[in-house]
């Protein structure tokens, strides 16, 4: 079993690579899962969850709204409840790919206004990544590349504009940068056409792979 995880700001393109990387991995051979905390909506996949009936679009505006301690665990709970599917479809050949993880919305939550210890705490039961990947990009080329945007990345502004997306990403963007030299991440320029990033992290990728 090998965790992949791609961390970074919203709009880093983490996303696009998670889908690249597992078709590259799933040519050679590797069974791959793209673990998804969203997938709490699904029934199917979590019968346990079926009393949400919220869409997506909903649920994020609602997250928005909660208060601190309350929004931290709803969105660490919704990750846990994702990280089910790892415990129940290990195998030696299969790769987890998780974009964005618990790192994203840890550092949000701590720009929100939560202690960084308890976040950390809280943190530290996640299964341990092999690798994590951090798309380092300009806030500024992040703003350029979104079509939309919710409350959740732009402060918590209902209302919110362009301006708002690109306040609270800079301080977004300066916790993880310091976060990535502290706990050792592999940082990628993700500013790169998406071919070039690609190919960067599958030479990282290839070192780890069982």
């Amino acid at each position: 079993m090998l965790i992949i995880t791609l961390a970074g700001t919203d709009g880093a393109g983490k996303s696009t690579q998670a889908k690249l990387i597992k078709n590259w991995l799933k040519e050679r051979g590797f069974d791959v899962l793209i673990l998804d905390k969203w997938s709490i909506l699904d029934s199917n996949q979590h019968p346990e969850c079926r009393f949400i009936h919220s869409s997506l679009d909903e649920l994020r505006h609602c997250i928005s709204e909660m208060k601190n301690q309350s929004r931290t665990l709803f969105l660490f709970w919704s990750i846990f409840q994702s990280m089910e599917n790892l415990r129940l479809n290990v195998s030696e050949k299969t790769i987890f790919i998780l974009d964005g993880y618990w790192i994203k919305h840890a550092a949000s939550e701590i720009i929100y206004g939560n202690s960084e210890d308890w976040i950390l705490s809280i943190a530290s039961e996640f299964p341990d990544s092999d690798v994590v990947f951090y798309f380092d990009i300009p806030i500024a080329e992040t703003a350029h590349r979104k079509d939309d945007f919710t409350p959740y990345e732009c402060g918590r502004n209902i209302d919110f504009t362009k301006q708002d997306f690109v306040l609270h990403q800079n301080s977004l963007k300066k916790l993880m940068d310091a976060w990535c030299g502290k706990f050792n991440w592999t940082a990628i320029d993700a500013g790169l056409d998406k071919n070039q990033v690609f190919n960067c992290i599958i030479e990282h990728i290839k070192r780890v792979l069982p």
